[in-house]
C-alpha cells in the first residue's frame, strides 16, 4: 500500500458510498436499464461538488479528498467479459451464472468499464487531482478488490487518461499518481481524524481476515462475506431487490415478496436462496480447514508488517482488529440464524409436535389449542423481531471503541448510507458520511434520493472545525451539522471536538 503523505497543512474533504457500477448489472438484471437516468444525475451532483470544492480551495491549504470506501461498486456489478476477452482466471460456474468474479484480472475488468460508464466522475476526479490536492481511498466491502494492485493500477490509470493537458511530462504524471493513495483499513491523522469504511463492525459485511480478504481455497479470488453471497447470489437476480439487498431483511419481507412472485417467482426465489445458503456453509467449512488457519497466520504477519510501516504497536493494532464483528461465515448457526432457517425450523418443528399431539392423543383438547395459540404467537413476535443486525447502532458502537484505542476528536466511517454526526464521548465525534448511491429497483417503485452528504474539516484560528453538508446542484453545500473545539462556542449540533495539535498522519 501507498506510504505518501498528503500536506500536513490541509483541509479535508469525505465523503463515502457512491457505488459507482452499481448500474451495471445487466447480465443479472436486464430490466434495469430505466434507472440509468437517474445515476446520471447523481454523477452529474457528485461532480459539481467536486468542482465547487476545487474552485474554493485554500492555496495554503490544499484538500486531502477521502473517500471513505465503496467508491466503486464491485461486488453489486454483474457484468460479463467483452466479446474477444482473454481472461487469466476462467469463470468458474458461479461467475458464468453471476457475472465476473473477485479475480485479480475480473476487478481490473471491471474498474475499466465502471470509468468508461461514469466517464464524468473520474474526469472531475482527475482535474481534482491535477491541480495539486490529494485522494485518498479507503477500501470497502463493495470496493474490496482494490485488494488487488490490477485493480488500483486501473483507477489510476483511469484518472490518467483523463486528466489530458495538465500532466506534461513523466514527473507530472509520477506525482499526480503519487497523490492518489489506497488504504486497505483506516486514514489516521494522530489526535485530530480516524477513518474507516465501518463494515468490520457490522457481521454480515465483516472479512474474517481484512488485510488478507482472500479464499483459502482458491487464493485468486477475494473470499465473499455473508453479504457479498447474497448480493450475487439473490439480490442481483431478484427483481425488487435493490442496492440495500437483504439489510434490515426480516422472514415476513421474504414471504411477501415470494407470495407476490407466483408460485413460479417464488420456485425460482427458495431456489436462488438455497444455493446462497450452501455457498456460505461453504465458506464457513473453509475457514475451519487447514488453509484457513494459514490464512489466518498470513493476516497477523501482515498486521506486524503494517505496525511497523505506520509507527503504531502490534498491540494497538489488534486492538483495533479485535473490535470488529464476528462474521456471520465464521459460524454455523449464525448462518441459520441469519437466513432465517432457524425460524423455520420452529415453524415446522412446531406443526409437527401440534399433529403429533393431535393425531396421538397425548394431550387434551382443552389443553391443545391454547398450545397452538401460544406457539403461533411466539413464532409471530420471532418473524416480526428477527433482524440480521443494526449497522447503525453497531458503527456507533465501533467509532466509539475505536476512540478509546486511538485518540481523535473526528471518528468518520461509511457503510449505511445515514448521515450522523454526533458526540459519542468527551471531545470525541463520530461523523457518518452517509451515500450518494441511488437504489436500483424496478421502474415501477420509488427509490430513495441519496443524501448526497459530505464532511468538510477546515482550519480556522488553529482550530480544527467540521461541518456536515448536504449538496444540491441548483443551491450548492448546505450545513447539516456542524462541530467545533471545546473552547469555541457551541453550535447548534452541540457537539464539540478537542483542541488541536500538531497532526500526525498514519494510514493502514
Amino acid at each position: 500500500m501507498s506510504q505518501s503523505k498528503p500536506p500536513i497543512q490541509t483541509n479535508y474533504l469525505l465523503f463515502s458510498d457512491v457505488h459507482l457500477g452499481a448500474d451495471l448489472v445487466q447480465h443479472a438484471r436486464p430490466w434495469t436499464v430505466s434507472r440509468l437516468r437517474e445515476v446520471l444525475r447523481v454523477d452529474r451532483q457528485l461532480s459539481g461538488m467536486l468542482d465547487h470544492y476545487r474552485e474554493q480551495s485554500d492555496p495554503d491549504r490544499p484538500w486531502t479528498l477521502i473517500i471513505a470506501g465503496d467508491l466503486v461498486d464491485f461486488m453489486g456489478m454483474s457484468i460479463a467479459p467483452r466479446e474477444g476477452t482473454e481472461l487469466e482466471t476462467p469463470l468458474n460456474d458461479e461467475e458464468h451464472q453471476h457475472g465476473l468474479g473477485s479475480a485479480c484480472d475480473h476487478a481490473g475488468h471491471k474498474m475499466r468499464a465502471v470509468a468508461e460508464r461514469h466517464d464524468l466522475v473520474f474526469r472531475k476526479l482527475a482535474q481534482f487531482v491535477a491541480e495539486g490536492h490529494a485522494l485518498v481511498l479507503i477500501r470497502g466491502n463493495h470496493d474490496v478488490d482494490f485488494y488487488w494492485e490490477t485493480a488500483r493500477t486501473a483507477f489510476v490509470s483511469a484518472l490518467l487518461e483523463r486528466a489530458g493537458d495538465a500532466l506534461v511530462d513523466d514527473d507530472a504524471r509520477a506525482a499526480f499518481a503519487a497523490r492518489v493513495d489506497f488504504r486497505h483499513w483506516f486514514y489516521y491523522v494522530e489526535n485530530l481524524l480516524y477513518v474507516e469504511h465501518g463494515h468490520q463492525y457490522d457481521e454480515t459485511c465483516a472479512y474474517p481476515n481484512l488485510l488478507s480478504p482472500v479464499s483459502p481455497y482458491d487464493r485468486r479470488r477475494i473470499g465473499y462475506s455473508f453479504s457479498d453471497i447474497l448480493m450475487r447470489y439473490v439480490v442481483r437476480p431478484t427483481r425488487g431487490m435493490g442496492v440495500s439487498g437483504h439489510d434490515g431483511k426480516t422472514m415476513t419481507h421474504y414471504l411477501r415478496m415470494a407470495f407476490a412472485m407466483g408460485l413460479g417467482g417464488a420456485l425460482r426465489l427458495g431456489h436462488r436462496y438455497g444455493r446462497a445458503v450452501l455457498a456460505m456453509v461453504r465458506a464457513w467449512r473453509e475457514h475451519l480447514s487447514e488453509r484457513g488457519r494459514v490464512l489466518r497466520a498470513e493476516h497477523e504477519r501482515q498486521l506486524a508488517e503494517l505496525g511497523e510501516r505506520v509507527r503504531l504497536s502490534a498491540d494497538k493494532l489488534r486492538a483495533l482488529a479485535a473490535l470488529s464483528a464476528t462474521p456471520v461465515t465464521r459460524g454455523f448457526f449464525p448462518i441459520m440464524r441469519s437466513v432465517f432457517l432457524d425460524l423455520a425450523a420452529a415453524i415446522t418443528g412446531s406443526a409437527l409436535l401440534i399433529t403429533v399431539l393431535l393425531a396421538t392423543g397425548l394431550v387434551s383438547a382443552a389443553y391443545l389449542a391454547p398450545l397452538t395459540v401460544l406457539l403461533a404467537g411466539g413464532i409471530f413476535v420471532w418473524m416480526k423481531s428477527s433482524k440480521v443486525i443494526d449497522q447503525c447502532a453497531a458503527l456507533r458502537t465501533g467509532a466509539r471503541r475505536v476512540a478509546e484505542v486511538l485518540p481523535a476528536r473526528f471518528v468518520v466511517m461509511g457503510h449505511t448510507h445515514a448521515p450522523v454526526m454526533e458526540a459519542i464521548a468527551q471531545g470525541v465525534t463520530y461523523v457518518n458520511l452517509g451515500g450518494w448511491a441511488v437504489d436500483d429497483l424496478d421502474a415501477e417503485h420509488d427509490a430513495a434520493p441519496a443524501s448526497c452528504t459530505h464532511l468538510v474539516i477546515r482550519q480556522k484560528d488553529g482550530v480544527p472545525h467540521a461541518e456536515l453538508r448536504s449538496w444540491c446542484s441548483e443551491r450548492g453545500p448546505s450545513v447539516l451539522l456542524e462541530a467545533r473545539s471545546s473552547n469555541a462556542p457551541t453550535s447548534e449540533s452541540g457537539v464539540h471536538t478537542r483542541p488541536t495539535n500538531s497532526p500526525d498522519e498514519r494510514a493502514a
